[in-house]
């Protein structure tokens, strides 16, 4: 493959492009407004694709350069952003629409010309040998390096250390921003929202922090954050050498938690030692077509219609009623079925084959009707436990009716552990105690579950326990139970230590 066809392939996989909202957003995140005085500042963009992020940013700039009365001239302008595009004919359209913008503002055709030019080169970002910039904004690319064409692969991670190459290539971004804005800049970047609680993105971060680095979730969770609909979430991010207040468990709280917490794994095991089993809802990739309210009438084959539950169904002892059906195209093993041997489906998916075809993530591909993860009968097979990936107080609700989750919800099997019994010792405090010890706090007191934090959950084996201590946890009387866990777990249900 020649590197013209990998940069093409590329670009075909990740060219989703940043929405005016989120432009904003992260301009204002990292400072870069009007009413700052940017006549010394240098912003870099390193993935410009059509200019959302880049236009705004020089709307902003011809602003406060009037605000202080300052000549809108070539050789004052042209040092103050500096934005790299890979693909060409991207690069064109975002020059195209940049030297519009600049003549609308006024600027001769000369100097709009010359600063479209200089502002936007089109060259790889990741091979560029880094210069400075006092505030960096991006939306990077969400790709991993499995997807990656090899070509391009091997160029990169010759030219980068094995910290940014693996799992997600927005991790590379990152690290050449980071070396952009090595001084005093600042960062604000669109990023997937699980990149770093993942293993790869946890030791990027630890590296980041040892060079003095602090990276903070700012948005959780942007709302409509992409200019087209994606299979994944997002959220925005942080990334300085300055303190930032970003809401937290106070230090002392999280010390004690913590400590508390390990010699507990110490003792006990975790969770997964204790043969549970954790995984995230299944993505679907296009869930306002596969999600059915319970009044849609489809003639859809009973067998690949479920129960559906999102976070706002959570909150009790166990789910009821849920208010949602989710259509689920794969048979018991997890195949994605025939549609020649499901005639209900194949019309009825037929009628959304246009819409489920522009999803970026099965661009290329024939099987139109896939949704992003296989979904196997373990999701309707048994008994589960599920938590929000979200929440204030984490609760984990028992599910008894085979509902498939929103993408946003952890399900946990319970293994050997009675799922009632599991529930209830996880509800008294032990998820909570995780919860300060190990999930990121979020603003307003949200916290932010993932597999690895779950999986990290003190618990012992059902098996290793004596008869009276599983009849203790099991026992219906109140007093026995707070008696049998606070021995185990040595704090009061519902108090984990945090003082």
């Amino acid at each position: 493959m020649s590197l013209t066809a990998a940069i093409e392939e590329l670009h075909g996989r990740c060219a989703i492009y940043t929405s005016a909202s989120a432009a904003n957003e992260l301009l204002d995140l990292v400072g870069w407004t009007a009413p700052s005085n940017l006549s010394k500042s240098v912003l870099l963009e390193p993935c410009v694709g059509e200019g959302a992020i880049l236009l705004e940013a020089a709307r902003r700039l011809l602003a406060s350069f009037r605000a202080r009365n300052k000549h809108l001239n070539r050789s004052a302008l042209q040092p103050r952003i500096k934005g790299f595009e890979l693909h060409p004919g991207t690069a064109r359209v975002a020059k195209k629409n940049l030297r519009r913008l600049l003549l609308e503002e006024g600027l001769a055709w000369t100097t709009a010309s010359a600063l479209s030019d200089a502002w936007i080169t089109e060259r790889d970002f990741l091979l560029e040998k880094p210069r400075y910039a006092t505030h960096v904004v991006a939306n990077p690319p969400y790709v991993r390096w499995v997807k990656l064409p090899e070509q391009l692969a091997t160029i990169y991670r010759t030219a980068l250390p094995t910290i940014a190459t693996r799992g997600d290539v927005a991790v590379a971004f990152l690290y050449r921003m980071q070396q952009w804005a090595e001084e005093d800049g600042v960062i604000g970047a669109l990023v997937s929202d699980r990149w770093m609680f993942a293993q790869y993105g946890s030791e990027f971060l630890e590296n980041s922090r040892a060079h003095g680095w602090s990276i903070d979730v700012a948005d959780e969770r942007p709302q409509n954050p992409f200019v087209q609909q994606v299979g994944a979430y997002s959220a925005i991010v942080r990334i300085s050498r300055r303190a930032t207040a970003i809401e937290g468990t106070p230090v002392s709280s999280r010390a004690t938690a913590r400590k508390h917490h390990a010699k507990l794994l110490a003792k006990y095991g975790s969770l997964g030692d204790a043969g549970c089993l954790v995984r995230v809802g299944p993505a679907l990739g296009a869930g306002q077509t596969f999600v059915l309210n319970h009044e849609q009438i489809v003639d859809v084959e009973p067998d690949l219609i479920h129960p559906f539950v999102n976070k706002d169904d959570l909150g009790g002892t166990e789910t009821t009623s849920p208010r949602q059906r989710v259509v689920i195209p794969y048979d018991t093993s997890g195949k994605l079925i025939c549609l020649e041997e499901w005639p209900g489906f194949r019309k009825w998916v037929s009628g959304h084959e246009a819409a489920l075809r522009k999803r970026s993530h099965f661009a290329g591909t024939d099987q139109y009707w896939r949704t992003i993860d296989a979904v196997p009968e373990i999701w309707w097979g048994g008994p589960k436990l599920l938590v929000p990936e979200l929440c204030r107080e984490p609760i984990v609700t028992l599910d008894r009716s085979g509902c498939i989750p929103a993408h946003s919800i952890y399900a946990i099997w319970p293994g050997e552990w009675p799922v009632e019994t599991l529930q209830r010792v996880l509800n008294s405090g032990l998820l909570h105690l995780t919860a300060i010890a190990e999930a990121p706090k979020l603003k307003h007191g949200w916290v932010r579950f993932y597999k690895r934090f779950l999986m990290r959950t003190p618990l012992p084996k059902w098996t290793s326990l004596s008869p009276d201590s599983r009849s203790n946890l099991a026992n219906e009387d109140e007093s026995a139970f707070q008696e049998m866990f606070e021995q185990m777990f040595g704090f009061k249900p519902g108090a984990p230590p945090v003082k």
